[in-house]
């Protein structure tokens, strides 16, 4: 039987950038894509990236290990894992969300803009708070009782977590093809896209 994983993330689109000509470290210094798309703004005891893509690909990285943590988490929940096993996967997925959160909040603006950055903090915070409905999960060591609950919690994540999730997955998604197109990158689907797409049902 198939189960659906009870949580955010499900239409997310998740993407990486490269130039559309070269990765930038290989194009030549007189080209004018890499004039516009190289980082005029520092910040004190901030980190400076100096690529468009590799701006991009910062805060899909971060987006990625909160990814990843919630899916060994999950599997862990769905597999009768031992009670520690899962409580120590919980520590990491709130472990992971809040360095995410913190790492891309120290990012200094691209080109005087944090549009992108914003909105990727503002749909990571909403991830941390969202991950406060799974720890009723935490000492359950009946498998009946933990199967109900998980039922329990995908209609509560529908009905309290849905449309939320959908205005900042959307308003995160056109951060990031305005910045995208601005800086003429291109996208394309990461291996954990597409990893996300074959666990979205879990045996």
């Amino acid at each position: 039987m198939k189960y659906l994983i009870p949580a955010a993330f499900g239409l997310l689109l998740l993407a990486s950038c490269e130039s559309k000509k070269e990765k930038s470290e290989e194009l030549k210094s007189d080209s004018a894509d890499v004039a516009t798309a190289l980082n005029n703004t520092t910040c004190p005891d901030g980190v400076y990236v100096k690529y468009a893509h590799a701006y991009n690909n910062y805060i899909i990285a971060n987006q990625g290990y909160i990814l990843e943590s919630h899916i060994d988490f999950v599997k862990a929940v769905k597999r009768h894992e031992s009670e520690e096993k899962v409580i120590g996967l919980y520590d990491i997925m709130i472990d992971e969300t809040k360095m995410s959160i913190d790492s891309v909040g120290k990012l200094c603006a691209f080109n005087g803009n944090v549009t992108y950055k914003d909105a990727a903090i503002e749909l990571f915070t909403f991830y941390q708070g969202v991950w406060e409905d799974y720890k009723p999960l935490l000492n359950i060591k009946d498998k009946k009782e933990k199967a109900k609950l998980l039922e329990k919690l995908k209609l509560r994540f529908k009905e309290k977590h849905s449309k939320r999730e959908k205005e900042l997955e959307d308003k995160f998604v056109a951060a990031h093809t305005s910045f995208a197109n601005e800086y003429k990158l291109h996208t394309r689907l990461t291996h954990l896209h597409a990893k996300l797409d074959s666990l979205l049902h879990i045996k």
